[in-house]
């Protein structure tokens, strides 16, 4: 689920996904987790699932690029 496999289309990856997180981020700053959720459901290609969201910020939290404050999401770069 994290990358593109033969099972799993790139249009589902948890990559793919991150990429367009992190593109949202960049515009807003910060924003809470329900707002992101809308932002990504009206600028991906499908409308994803909050359990989709929630995987895509942790991995963006592993590697660093996300930090949670006062319960708003904001990029790190």
């Amino acid at each position: 689920m994290l990358m593109p496999t033969k099972i799993v289309k790139p249009v589902d990856s948890l990559f793919s996904i991150s990429a367009y997180i992190v593109n949202i981020l960049q515009e807003l700053q910060s924003i809470s987790i329900d707002e992101l959720y809308e932002e990504v459901n009206k600028k991906y290609y499908k409308k994803i699932t909050f359990e989709q969201l929630l995987l895509s910020l942790n991995f963006l939290f592993i590697v660093n690029k996300v930090e949670l404050k006062n319960e708003t999401i904001t990029i790190k770069l």
